[in-house]
């Protein structure tokens, strides 16, 4: 069969195989790229013999190449998906256009392709491509279910100043009241299943549950158009303990804290608008706030067992007043007090004549005083000025820590988090495993149900403990953010007769310095 013919040679065809047969010579072998794009069947396999015969001008038929089929049908191997392509010039195509059609449709058939067809793809305007003629349908997966909470207020205070006063602000009780939203819970969707060419479901992965975590004493949860609400069941403060979220007591004391109150202990958290009057003490299991502008006087003590406790205004404590904190100390100024904290304190203005231990101290880094007094902190202190131009003695130490082994726990602590994340991925693809099994496995029975709850637990489990270690974590980074095993920031100025003591080392202050001691191997350097 011949396919082609020109002025120099013709191509013919016998059992799909392509000949070549030279009958006058000169031939430019460079454009038999054109005879290509004219016959798109013919695909040349011997390019040797091929030029050898236009170049030797060979009369005798010779074999060159391969006859393509009219077209090329593929369906992909999970039947998603099917292409055609064409090797027909575009005038033979269209004068065997309905054939074609009919031709591939029967191919498709014959395949088991029955969805899925393009039929405006299979129809539509010639070309040299690949064209997409059937598409199966691809499972949409569910999503996950989404869950907000609250979003407690952050704890980092700040000094405003109006020219005649400074006000030290922070949002430290985060109040609600009976019936005030907590979270929410969008649910997860089932998805949708797919289908491919052959007809064949494919089934969608349900999004994933998560739970809400709250507490049941004071939180209650309820359908709101279609989400799951979390709402205050007391009026009170809210609170996050790990992953869950409560609503602690509050007790507002409107007014001062004195003769018409008594001394004040109360299980949750307290806030007193007024002041604390001298010789009264406040103990609360939470957070205590003292809001008015004056702060306090000589009062006794105040005391949180297990929260934060922030002072508005100053303290006057007449070396009388004790402030202690399981966590942090926020005071906008401290005289003649003593303060503890089991974490950090923070001042606003100024520390005079009082006593400070904390892991941490901070004073604002422009304004901050430390004058006379003692502070004792494990980790890092950080101040504008230490001491005054009046050379008030003023000591701050830092008892120092174990740089190394805290570098060699973050390590081990991480280990253990990746450890852990490749455990609950694991274990996730275990619950995935049962389905669609309710939120508590309510669609399951028998050993089912049992195994269900038994992943499902172990599942939270490791959660709980991520988040354990990430708060810990928090804590070996707030180590290694100080200089050497213990740092001492002075970011204006130190005067004479101030002294620096890191572990063992001492520096007794001699003129006025500038910048950060720290201790590494057991020396002491100055930046």
């Amino acid at each position: 069969m011949q396919i082609y013919t020109n002025e120099y040679f013709t191509l013919s065809s016998v059992d799909n195989r392509v000949y070549i047969s030279v009958f006058a010579p000169d031939y430019p072998f460079t454009e038999f790229e054109q005879v290509l794009q004219a016959v798109p069947r013919v695909q040349i396999t011997q390019f040797g013999s091929l030029r050898k015969a236009i170049q030797q001008n060979l009369p005798e038929r010779t074999e060159v190449g391969r006859l393509k089929p009219e077209y090329e049908l593929v369906i992909s191997p999970d039947y998603m998906k099917a292409t055609i392509r064409f090797y027909l010039s575009e005038d033979e195509y269209e004068s065997k256009r309905q054939e074609l059609t009919g031709a591939v449709l029967k191919a498709l058939q014959q395949q088991g392709v029955a969805e899925g067809i393009l039929y405006d793809a299979l129809n539509g305007p010639f070309t040299k491509q690949e064209v997409l003629i059937a598409q199966g349908i691809q499972p949409v997966e569910g999503v996950d279910a989404v869950i907000q909470y609250y979003e407690l207020s952050e704890r980092k205070p700040t000094i405003h100043q109006d020219g005649t006063v400074d006000y030290y602000e922070l949002n430290f009780i985060d109040e609600v009241e009976e019936g005030d939203w907590l979270g929410e819970k969008i649910p997860a969707t089932v998805g949708m299943p797919g289908r491919n060419l052959k007809g064949g479901i494919l089934p969608a992965r349900k999004g994933r549950d998560k739970p809400l975590f709250y507490d049941k004493e004071t939180v209650q949860e309820a359908q709101e158009d279609g989400k799951i609400v979390l709402r205050s069941k007391i009026n009170g403060a809210v609170a996050k303990a790990g992953r869950t979220i409560e609503v602690q007591r509050v007790l507002t004391i409107r007014g001062d804290v004195g003769p018409k109150t008594g001394n004040i202990d109360y299980d949750g958290s307290v806030q007193i608008t007024g002041t604390i009057m001298d010789g009264f003490s406040v103990t609360a299991t939470q957070d205590i706030s003292v809001l008015s502008q004056m702060g306090i006087g000589a009062a006794e003590s105040i005391t949180s067992e297990n929260g934060d406790i922030f002072i508005k205004g100053g303290i006057f404590g007449k070396d009388r007043t004790v402030i202690t904190a399981a966590n942090h100390v926020f005071v906008k100024l401290a005289n003649d007090c003593t303060i503890r904290a089991g974490e950090k304190i923070h001042i606003g203005l100024y520390s005079m004549g009082s006593k400070l231990y904390a892991k941490y101290v901070y004073l604002d880094k422009s304004r901050g005083k430390i004058i006379g007094g003692l502070v004792q902190a494990k980790v890092q202190v950080v101040s504008a000025f230490i001491g005054n131009e009046m050379e008030r003695p003023t000591v701050v130490q830092i008892e120092g820590f174990n740089r190394a082994q805290v570098k060699q726990d973050l390590d081990e602590l991480l280990k253990e988090y990746q450890t852990l994340l490749a455990e609950i991925e694991k274990i996730r693809k275990e619950v995935d495993l049962f389905g669609d099994s309710g939120d508590n496995g309510d669609n399951l029975k028998g050993t089912q149900k049992k195994d269900f709850i038994y992943y499902w637990s172990k599942q939270e489990s490791s959660v709980d403990k991520i988040h354990q270690l990430e708060e810990a974590r928090k804590k070996l980074m707030a180590y290694l953010s100080a200089k050497g095993d213990g740092e001492i920031s002075i970011v204006q100025k130190a005067f004479p007769r101030t002294v620096l003591q890191i572990k063992e080392m001492e520096k007794h202050i001699e003129r006025i310095t500038t910048g950060s001691f720290y201790v590494s191997e057991n020396k002491l350097f100055y930046e």
